[in-house]
């Protein structure tokens, strides 16, 4: 089935519109698929009647601008990654040693003043904390707390 101009710029221009919705940054090279698409149908390069031509048109336009897109130009727009994990907000709170707590394997300590209404936290350590050992939290791992000897 082949379509005028205007119905490939709408298409585009949707499909574009569809990238809000989903995530990724897909969808969008598609909506500029259509995009040009409608213009190769409007100034004559495509036949209004080539229904073969004007998708083919659409898909290759379509992947050759994704493809674009993430192998080449997408590296130099993306963040680089970092750890989210820690809160740094956890830093230097004070507390002590609930349950002792060993190298590789986690134990509890109490901080002195709570964090979002929390007190006691799964810990881990580098050194060997008995219970009732005072500790200085150095940062937060997900739901653990990295502490160290006050």
């Amino acid at each position: 089935m082949a379509f005028s101009p205007f119905i490939w710029l709408a298409v585009g221009i949707l499909i574009m519109g569809m990238e809000i919705l989903v995530p990724g940054f897909v969808l969008f090279w598609f909506g500029i698929g259509g995009v040009v698409t409608s213009l190769l149908v409007f100034i004559k390069i495509i036949p209004e009647q080539n229904a073969v031509a004007q998708w083919v048109s659409f898909f290759l336009t379509s992947l050759l601008c994704l493809s674009l897109w993430h192998f080449y130009a997408g590296k130099y727009f993306k963040k680089s990654l970092t750890d989210e994990t820690g809160d740094p907000t956890l830093q230097n709170l004070t507390g002590r040693v609930v349950k002792p707590v060993m190298p590789g394997v986690p134990g509890e300590v109490e901080l002195y003043s709570g964090f979002h209404g929390i007190k006691k936290w799964q810990a881990e350590a580098k050194e060997v904390l008995e219970e009732g050992e005072e500790v200085r939290v150095l940062e937060a791992r997900g739901i653990k707390l990295v502490v160290e000897k006050k």
